[in-house]
């Protein structure tokens, strides 16, 4: 940390270099500093998003998404337990950009050509798309020191993201509980410029990537989103061209809350059941769910299942050994049940580690340097 004075009101305070963008604790002023030079410059395109959400209502929203997804919503109270609350305000570059995707691939025919030759089977085809987008950029150096915070972008094509930017007018408007009002702003029209008061309590994170490098992983994102979208055209993608068009940027903060919970069955399963923490990231305007962890997952349910039946075989084995033969049968079948649950269990278990440790070819390279180095 190191003493500067605001170039606005002349106030002296404590700075982090690190930061891209000084924020002045007294007037809310934003300045950038040229470390080589001491000079300091007023950077004017600062907003923030005011944060209108508190504890006690962010609580309230969490239960009831809660009960939505319980199958027994009167429960719900009694079988979850929110741990933990906590609000953010996070940096963000909000690129407005148009691009435009020019494709040609190979489909195949719905009926096998009469044509002999190799490849009549396959057509050529070209295709043309156009979006706009105010496309979100985490302005931290770290994109994964908050969770989830580097996979919010669920787009509704089929696609697997792999990227951490998204578009600001999609991503921070769904998963609203009450539907929206007629003629309600969007969370980029009720920006304000910054000002500490409009954060309401909640810590602001400062900005530590620039604006180039900023724009730069916006191309990219929007490169591999569009990518993604012209390969669902074709069988086989020959080629693949964007055009951009930037209109401007802007650096917004925008209220996050992170809370954290935990499911307990009320039922004789929660003696089978190993509770564990859930996330969910709700964003601080409306309390719109943008991603949640499921209390328990079809593979929870799979080890429940492989626990139960492998409990009943064992009590059916002692009965045919101690009673009748017939309860060998019976010990046998839930026998294979649980052996079939385990093995789906495991299954999933490792399909969930895959996708974890899943990285994109660019940080596989980046790790295979810095192991040489």
């Amino acid at each position: 940390m190191h003493e500067l004075t605001c170039p606005a009101c002349g106030s002296p305070s404590q700075y982090n270099f690190r930061d891209f963008v000084m924020m002045c604790p007294f007037c809310s002023a934003s300045f950038r500093l040229d470390i080589e030079t001491g000079r300091k410059e007023l950077f004017g395109d600062h907003y923030i998003i005011p944060n209108t959400i508190d504890p006690v209502r962010l609580k309230e929203h969490v239960t009831e998404w809660l009960k939505r997804l319980h199958h027994k919503p009167g429960l719900a109270e009694k079988e979850f337990v929110i741990l933990d609350i906590r609000g953010t305000s996070i940096p963000f570059w909000i690129v407005s950009l148009e691009i435009h995707t020019v494709w040609k691939g190979v489909i195949q025919r719905s009926k096998r050509a009469t044509d002999a030759k190799l490849g009549a089977d396959y057509l050529t085809e070209s295709g043309t798309f156009r979006r706009a987008y105010r496309w979100a950029v985490n302005a931290r150096s770290n994109i994964c020191e908050n969770w989830g915070m580097a996979r919010l972008h669920e787009p509704k094509e089929p696609v697997n993201v792999v990227w951490d930017g998204f578009p600001l007018d999609s991503t921070y408007s769904r998963g609203r509980l009450t539907p929206e009002a007629e003629g309600e702003k969007s969370a980029y029209e009720r920006r304000e410029f910054f000002e500490f008061k409009y954060a309401n309590g909640l810590p602001i994170l400062g900005c530590q990537i620039q604006e180039d490098e900023a724009l730069r992983r916006a191309k990219t994102h929007v490169e591999w989103y569009h990518y993604n979208i012209a390969q669902m055209h074709a069988d086989y993608l020959m080629d693949c061209r964007h055009e951009f068009d930037i209109a401007g940027m802007q650096l917004i903060h925008m209220p996050f809350w992170h809370a954290t919970y935990a499911y307990r069955p009320a039922n004789f399963l929660r003696h089978f059941y190993r509770t564990v923490e859930k996330h969910v990231i709700i964003e601080g305007i409306n309390g719109g769910i943008l991603k949640g962890e499921l209390g328990i997952i079809h593979r929870d349910k799979v080890q429940i299942n492989a626990v139960v039946t492998g409990g009943a075989a064992i009590l059916f084995f002692l009965l045919g050994a101690v009673w009748t033969p017939m309860f060998f049968l019976v010990a046998l079948f839930f026998g294979v049940v649980s052996g079939l649950s385990a093995y789906t269990a495991m299954i999933k278990l490792e399909e969930r580690k895959r996708h974890v440790n899943h990285v994109t070819p660019a940080a596989s390279n980046a790790k295979m340097k810095a192991q040489d180095l």
